[in-house]
């Protein structure tokens, strides 16, 4: 049985303050430093085999912070946030859910990239994982807006629902 550990990315100033951040690259600031080094302590007995990350700081930075020390640490484009095109840098409540977030509808208005290809991208990640890495402990840091997609496609869930995710939220999926 393959364990997948997903991870959402410590909190920014931009979370903090509920603005888009899509791939703009931005740090963890304090509380979400604090909160990796809580986490840290939690998992800290998990016995992990390879951990995946997307390639943006928040993740990164939170990867390194929960594990960098004990296990490789992989950088894949397919974990990557969603790009928000013009909506980036744009407060959260200006993000229409129904029209970016069900497949169906499947906008890619203002250039952001549609669900279907986020879906897509995150699909093919698990499958090469899947492949890859049966009968191992994987942990991937992600982002908000990836975690609950690759959560859905690891429960065969057909429906992909989208939930929010908070920082630093840490869940385990046997497979």
């Amino acid at each position: 049985m393959t364990t997948i550990y997903l991870v959402s990315s410590g909190q920014t100033d931009y979370s903090e303050k509920k603005i888009i951040q899509g791939q703009k690259n931005t740090h963890l600031n304090n509380n979400g430093v604090h909160h990796v080094k809580k986490l840290r302590q939690k998992i800290k007995n998990l016995s992990l085999d390879i951990c995946y990350t997307s390639p943006l700081f928040r993740t990164l930075e939170t990867a390194f912070g929960l594990v960098g020390d004990k296990v490789y640490i992989i950088k894949d484009e397919r974990l990557i946030a969603r790009n928000m095109g013009q909506l980036t840098e744009e407060a959260l409540s200006s993000f229409d859910k129904e029209k970016y977030l069900d497949l169906k509808v499947n906008s890619s208005d203002l250039n952001v990239e549609s669900i279907s290809r986020v879906v897509k991208r995150c699909q093919l990640f698990v499958q090469d994982i899947l492949t890859d890495y049966k009968e191992k402990n994987v942990l991937i840091v992600t982002h908000s807006s990836i975690l609950p997609i690759l959560q859905n496609i690891l429960v065969k869930n057909n429906k992909i629902l989208l939930k929010d995710v908070p920082n630093c939220h840490f869940e385990k999926i046997m497979y």
